[in-house]
C-alpha cells in the first residue's frame, strides 16, 4: 500500500512538473502608445494572453466607449474584440508570436478612424520545447516510477512452497 502510495506521488509531481508553464509566460508589459491621430490616440498592452486596448480622445483624455464602436484586424486578418469597461481586449491564443500589424477601425462622432501600429507578441512555446525544458525532470520521475512498480512486483511475487523431499 505504501508503494502505490509512493508511486501516485512521484506520477503527480511529474505531471505537475510538466504542466508547469515556461518561464515568462504570464508576464505582461506596459501600455505603449501605438498610434495617434489628431482626434484619437491608441495605447497596447500585453496581459496574460490578451491584447488590452485603451482608446481615447486626443484633447479631453475621455475613452471611447461601446462594444459596436471598435473592429480590429491583426496582420490584416480580422480578430474578435470586446469591450471590458474602458478597455477593448482580443485574445493571442490564435495569433504567432512576433512583431503583428495592428489595425483598429473606431466609430466616433459620426466617423470612422484607422489607427495602426505593430506589437510585438511574446513567441508561444511549442511542445517540443516544453519536453526538452522539462525532459530531465520528467525522465528522472518515469524511471523512479518504474523503479517502484518493479519492487512493488517482486514484493508481492509469491514463494514456490517448499518441496517435499
Amino acid at each position: 500500500m505504501r508503494t502505490l502510495r509512493m508511486i501516485r506521488a512521484a506520477a503527480l509531481a511529474g505531471a505537475l512538473l510538466l504542466a508547469l508553464p515556461p518561464a515568462g509566460a504570464h508576464a505582461s508589459s506596459p501600455a505603449v502608445q501605438l498610434a495617434s491621430s489628431s482626434q484619437l490616440v491608441l495605447d497596447a498592452s500585453i496581459q496574460r494572453g490578451e491584447i488590452v486596448l485603451h482608446i481615447t480622445h486626443a484633447g479631453s483624455g475621455a475613452p471611447v466607449e461601446g462594444a459596436g464602436n471598435v473592429s480590429v484586424q491583426v496582420s490584416g486578418h480580422p480578430v474578435p474584440v470586446s469591450a471590458r469597461g474602458a478597455a477593448y481586449v482580443l485574445s493571442t491564443r490564435t495569433l504567432e508570436g512576433g512583431p503583428q500589424t495592428l489595425q483598429v477601425v473606431v466609430a466616433h462622432d459620426g466617423i470612422h478612424e484607422l489607427l495602426s501600429g505593430t506589437v510585438r507578441l511574446p513567441k508561444r512555446p511549442d511542445r517540443l520545447a516544453l519536453l526538452e525544458k522539462h525532459g530531465y525532470a520528467a525522465w528522472w520521475v518515469l524511471n523512479v516510477v518504474v523503479l517502484l512498480l518493479a519492487a512493488r512486483l517482486i514484493m508481492r511475487r509469491k514463494k514456490p512452497p517448499p518441496r517435499a523431499p
